[in-house]
């Protein structure tokens, strides 16, 4: 049976859900700004838009995330937010380290973003790789700091190194997979039809490796959240888990239609509007997934946990 979420809780998954987009929105930026090089300076500066406003909510998300956290023990309206003597506390805590690295990550995300944003504004061609190098470097130890700070927060805190290991990789490729959704359908306004096809075709290989990631990190996730199968059916968690199971083959399969059906009818117009609903189809199912990601670790803990 699913848990209600209280409404301390509620607010508690919308924050941590923001989170989530901010750094899907990071790694998808940056893997779409390497993987549309020598594009125009509109779609580029789309993207580092789009990265600059998901830094943005990720900061808010893990800001309010943690006034939250205070509310929810002082439980005094949204003024015990703002409890000084559960703060201090709280600031030395492991919840306080979180906090702490996420806030670094995205504000160091936005500066970047803002940053280049402007830049790009200003030159007259499309920006070479190059340009970029600063940026990547920058926006890789941003996304480090954020996966840094998984290790101090909820049930991940308690698991072996080698679960915490597979959850940062299995999080790290669907974040850079979900991630450049939002770019793929900018790009799709192009003028350039035959450049659109060459990139969606080079992403979908890029996919592929990204997907293996996903089935070796979530296998080796499972063994770790789960003594036997039948875990999977009698838990609350077990059952959830099932529910986002079935969402991530229903992206799969999504994605599988993009690469083999969609891809091929992206030399004519018609292809890509066709591309275009497809790919927000799997936005919202990519959502969903979040969702209930966030679900798992804010409200109901694994078996044993």
């Amino acid at each position: 049976m699913l848990m209600i979420p209280s409404t301390w809780e509620f607010l508690s998954l919308a924050c941590k859900l923001l989170t989530y987009l901010g750094a899907a929105s990071l790694l998808g930026a940056v893997f779409c700004i390497w993987l549309f090089k020598n594009e125009s300076r509109q779609v580029t500066h789309n993207i580092l838009t789009y990265m600059t406003v998901g830094s943005f909510l990720g900061f808010q998300g893990s800001l309010f995330g943690f006034l939250v956290q205070i509310g929810m023990v002082v439980n005094n309206g949204p003024i015990g937010m703002f409890d000084r003597g559960i703060g201090s506390i709280y600031l030395d805590s492991p919840l306080g380290d979180t906090t702490f690295f996420q806030l670094s990550g995205f504000a160091l995300t936005f500066i970047l973003g803002l940053t280049y944003a402007n830049k790009i504004q200003r030159i007259t061609s499309p920006p070479r790789l190059d340009y970029f190098r600063f940026f990547n470097t920058g926006c890789i130890l941003a996304f480090l700091l954020l996966i840094f700070s998984f290790r101090f927060s909820g049930h991940i805190s308690i698991l072996s190194v080698t679960s915490k290991l597979s959850i940062a990789a299995h999080y790290s490729a669907f974040a850079a997979w979900i991630g450049s959704l939002y770019p793929l359908y900018c790009l799709s306004f192009s003028e350039n039809l035959e450049y659109i096809q060459d990139r969606v075709k080079k992403f979908g290989d890029s996919a592929v490796a990204l997907v293996a990631v996903l089935i070796v990190a979530g296998g080796l996730m499972v063994i770790e959240l789960f003594d036997s199968i039948a875990e999977a059916f009698s838990t609350n968690y077990g059952q959830i888990f099932l529910i986002k199971l079935s969402l991530v083959v229903l992206i799969l399969a999504i994605a599988a239609i993009n690469r083999l059906r969609l891809t091929p009818r992206l030399v004519s117009k018609s292809g890509v509007v066709l591309f275009r609903q497809s790919l927000k189809v799997e936005i919202l199912v990519a959502l969903l997934i979040l969702s209930i990601t966030t679900y798992f670790s804010t409200i109901v803990g694994p078996p044993e946990h």
